[in-house]
């Protein structure tokens, strides 16, 4: 061991501290309760013991653990937080965002106080709130004080798809519930609320106006959502987040303006003075000013912290190496903020500065500034190739897909952003601060005319579909082992590792997905890379459609063909996403069972799909209700048996047991109606068969108080195997020739401070 590290160099005892602070702040935030933390903390004390440069990395690893716990419990953990919910409280806060206007507004506010509790100074406690204003119209930056009714945060939990529960924790929301406002304090913005409305205010009226607030402000609140998925088919994502590419233009423009105001007066300035290391450090501050006016996010901190290191290098004449950089950058930034780990950004941000400065510090890199511009442009486009490379991995994983033309987008964007928007974009702000003149009218024009013209070709949009957080880090090790000569060989080890965990993830020859779509059903029978979704969830105010946001994520990434669609019954938590289905181009999967045009009820039919049968056996006509209406269908493989029955209800279940009696024996029931009193009689159960799996699908705390008491002890009496979707997510039931396996998405997704 000790022959290898002279080999390569014995690292620094900072370099080894660091190393050893990052791994304990990774273990740590993703295996607090995992025994990876007690296993990679003995494995590290056993190695000290024989090489006693290993005791700096113990050192720092037991540093980053003890850090993300104390960050944890000053920032994240409230010792009051059960006492104030479930209850009407008193609240002062301050309106921080409008999440949605109207005579009942949803909004965010930032908690000062609440009951008898008040938030401590260093602490954030947001809460999303739908406010009873009674016409006191409130903006953002207005202080409120009224009485609330508070939830702990909590959301829906679905494989792919986007976790609520860590953005919110990520972001500090606490809370969510109403808010009765009794009292309004004027507009008593910060600092940074202030600059943003005055940015918004400058670039408003221009057709790209939305851009040029969120690269001057960091706010992607106001991106229309039709715009965040062009730029993503485009390859510019990485634009829309404050990243080092932003600090290193406006450090870069904050110097040449500072050197050019200086340098009339050189011959004034004291000779002591040095104009150079003067502009260098200014540019540092203003860079800094703009990291904090633009929300402090993981990117920009990394980009300023090493601007900070390589001035400061600088000014001592000393010679810091980029890995050592980058080493230092990330070791400040976790220690500030640990849970920084959760943003995939930080990823994206490291990533793409290793793989720049790797380039930078070949030797072909140098001659490249002195040569032609087709050497400098050669250089260039071979600096997007590394990016696509490097970044592609962390893009499937993001996204299921990668953009093949964003390596020639962005070597048009990204000069242009740099040599033209960025500063004609300060100039503008300047000049607003005194006078009300539109000076990029014809410049947003010309753009925009640009980007219309990108929008209507062929993006080559790539879907490749998903790979898991192991599989993405794994490609990464390798990339990095491979740019280093003189650890290449070893790039063998992690690539033997992926392929056996590709091996060893042994696919069943069906699964049935229970989605979690709150008060609702969503079932997807899987079968040979084809699906059958039974229900679509809801829409709620025509915004938020269960199917585009759960189901469509989890088929895409699955990269799943949908075949055939069956809608129960068509009350809206079922029918919901209807439209959507028919949007997405999927209504032709409605032809087997509800014709053409789509009709309800469903058809009585019987289909083979791959090896599996699926059977509707209810209703034969449409009953004197919708619930009674509803499709009972049942997927069979020979063995085992699921049963779908909808909303039906107690008379219902006996007609059906009257005509089917011991064939409605099911190894797998989804509850009728949610779990409603109305429905699950004890004829029924008891047809189904005992010891049996039943799951809930309903919503977290709603009015109806889902499933009914007497109705779970039903169940419970039979034996039952119970799942609900409310408390366990997503359960996905993997079926293979002799045996099931459940899986919930609350299991496979929770990390320790969400449990």
């Amino acid at each position: 061991m000790d022959r290898f590290l002279r080999h390569i160099e014995q690292p620094s005892t900072s370099i080894l501290i660091c190393c050893g602070i990052i791994c304990g702040c990774l273990i740590s935030v993703f295996y607090m309760d995992n025994w990876q933390l007690p296993g990679s903390l003995a494995l590290l004390v056993l190695v000290s013991s024989y090489f006693k440069l290993f005791s700096n990395v113990l050192a720092g690893f037991i540093l980053g653990i003890f850090v993300t716990v104390l960050h944890y419990q000053l920032f994240y953990q409230l010792s009051w937080k059960n006492l104030v919910v479930d209850k009407p409280v008193k609240i002062t806060a301050q309106v921080t965002q409008i999440i949605k206007a109207g005579k009942r507004p949803y909004i965010q506010v930032d908690i000062k106080s609440i009951d008898k509790f008040q938030v401590k100074s260093w602490q954030k406690v947001y809460a999303n709130l739908s406010a009873d204003t009674d016409s006191i119209k409130l903006q953002e930056g207005d202080m409120v004080a009224g009485i609330a009714k508070l939830k702990t945060f909590r959301s829906r939990k679905n494989l792919y798809g986007f976790n609520t529960e860590l953005y919110a924790f990520r972001n500090y929301v606490h809370f969510k519930g109403r808010l009765k406002v009794t009292f309004r304090v004027g507009d008593t913005n910060a600092l940074q609320d202030k600059y943003r409305h005055f940015v918004l205010d400058t670039f408003g009226e221009y057709k790209f106006g939305w851009l040029y607030y969120v690269l001057m402000t960091g706010d992607k609140s106001l991106i229309p959502k039709k715009e965040k998925e062009h730029f993503r088919m485009l390859g510019l994502s990485h634009l829309l987040a404050i990243s080092g590419l932003h600090i290193a233009i406006f450090f870069s423009l904050s110097f040449l303006l500072i050197k050019t105001a200086v340098y009339p007066f050189k011959d004034v300035v004291a000779q002591s003075i040095n104009i150079h290391i003067f502009g260098l450090v200014c540019a540092l501050v203003l860079a800094g000013g703009y990291v904090v006016l633009s929300g402090m996010q993981v990117s920009a901190q990394r980009a300023w912290f090493m601007t900070f290191i390589g001035v400061l290098c600088y000014v001592m004449g000393a010679r810091v190496s980029y890995t050592r950089s980058l080493t230092y950058a990330l070791t400040v930034i976790l220690l500030i903020s640990p849970f920084t780990l959760l943003n995939l950004g930080l990823y994206f941000s490291f990533a793409a500065v290793a793989s720049i400065l790797w380039l930078l510090a070949g030797p072909v890199s140098h001659k490249s500034f002195e040569a032609s511009w087709t050497a400098k442009c050669a250089w260039f486009f071979k600096i997007q190739l590394l990016l696509f490379l490097t970044l592609s991995p962390l893009m499937i994983f993001a996204f299921q897909g990668i953009s093949l033309s964003g390596v020639v987008v962005n070597l048009i964007a990204i000069p242009l952003l740099s040599c033209v928007i960025f500063p004609a974009l300060l100039f503008q702000i300047m000049v607003a601060a005194g006078y009300n003149i539109q000076l990029m009218s014809q410049l947003d024009h010309l753009i925009y005319l640009g980007y219309q013209w990108l929008t209507n070709l062929d993006y080559n949009w790539l879907e490749v579909g998903y790979i898991s957080a192991t599989q993405a880090a794994l490609i990464m090790l390798i990339l990095l082992m491979l740019s280093h000569v003189l650890i290449r060989a070893y790039a063998v080890i992690p690539m033997i590792v992926l392929i056996a965990h590709k091996a060893v993830d042994t696919s069943p020859p069906w699964q049935i997905n229970i989605f979690d779509v709150g008060h609702g059903s969503a079932i997807l029978v899987e079968h040979q890379g084809k699906g059958f979704l039974y229900d679509l969830g809801a829409n709620y105010f025509g915004t938020y459609s269960m199917f585009e946001k759960v189901i469509l994520p989890y088929l895409r990434a699955r990269d799943i063909q949908l075949v055939h669609t069956i809608v129960s019954h068509d009350d809206g938590d079922h029918a919901g996403g209807l439209p959507d289905l028919v949007k997405f181009s999927f209504e032709k999967t409605l032809n087997a069972f509800h014709g053409i045009p789509y009709r309800q009820p469903c058809g009585l039919k019987e289909i083979t799909f791959g090896q599996l049968t699926i059977r509707s056996i209810w209703p034969s006509e449409r009953q004197n209700d919708d619930n009674n209406s509803s499709c009972v269908v049942v997927v069979d493989d020979g063995k085992y048996k699921l049963l779908l029955p909808g909303d039906i209800e107690s008379a219902t279940e006996k007609k059906l047991t009257a005509r089917y009696g011991e064939q409605l024996d099911a190894d797998f029931l989804l509850a009728p109606h949610h779990g409603s009193r109305t429905s699950s009689s004890l004829p029924f159960v008891r047809a189904v068969g005992a010891k049996k799996t039943v799951i809930f699908s309903r919503s977290h705390n709603t009015a109806w108080q889902l499933p009914h008491q007497q109705i779970l002890k039903r169940y419970l009496d039979a034996e039952y195997e119970i799942y609900d979707t409310a408390l366990d997510g997503q359960i996905q039931i993997r079926v293979f020739s002799d045996h099931f396996e459940v899986y919930t998405a609350r299991n496979a997704k929770n990390l320790w401070f969400l449990r």
